[in-house]
């Protein structure tokens, strides 16, 4: 078997951040951590970056929305996909969060279920992306070869 995905899920909530490691550990490598200024410290001192992050809006002291801003601003960490974890259904904070790129929000209580297949459904539209990307890529070089802008 190949290596387990990494998840980064935040929480300040120990029950849910419990509930997420145990629903998810049998197929993922989970990092659970109880807030933001810790996932924070832990983004911007492990080489590895984790494959998805799991992020609840609400929490004490800096929420979900202003750790995502500085998940944004740290070196190889714009474009880990984040789903936002809320048990609060205020479309104002969904939307505030989207602007930083979410890749999907997902209700609490959650049911393992749906929070697996949300989870698949987004990393399978990343490896998407970096598939379509890496084509493009290729395809651009190719052409300045042929026309000769590439040395």
């Amino acid at each position: 078997m190949g290596k387990k995905r990494q998840i980064l899920a935040v929480d300040d909530n120990s029950i849910s951040l419990a509930t997420i490691e145990q629903e998810l550990d049998w197929e993922f490598d989970v990092i659970p951590l109880n807030s933001g200024i810790r996932a924070l410290q832990y983004l911007k001192k492990e080489e590895q970056k984790p494959d998805l992050i799991l992020l609840d809006i609400q929490m004490a002291i800096k929420d979900g929305i202003e750790t995502l801003k500085e998940i944004r601003q740290i070196k190889d960490c714009q474009d880990i996909p984040v789903i936002m974890l809320t048990s609060n259904a205020n479309k104002k904070m969904v939307v505030e969060s989207s602007k930083f790129k979410i890749y999907d929000y997902v209700l609490k209580p959650f049911k393992k279920r749906e929070l697996c297949e949300r989870i698949d459904i987004v990393l399978h539209k990343v490896s998407e992306e970096k598939e379509k990307g890496s084509f493009l890529h290729e395809t651009r070089s190719l052409l300045e070869i042929e026309q000769g802008t590439k040395k």
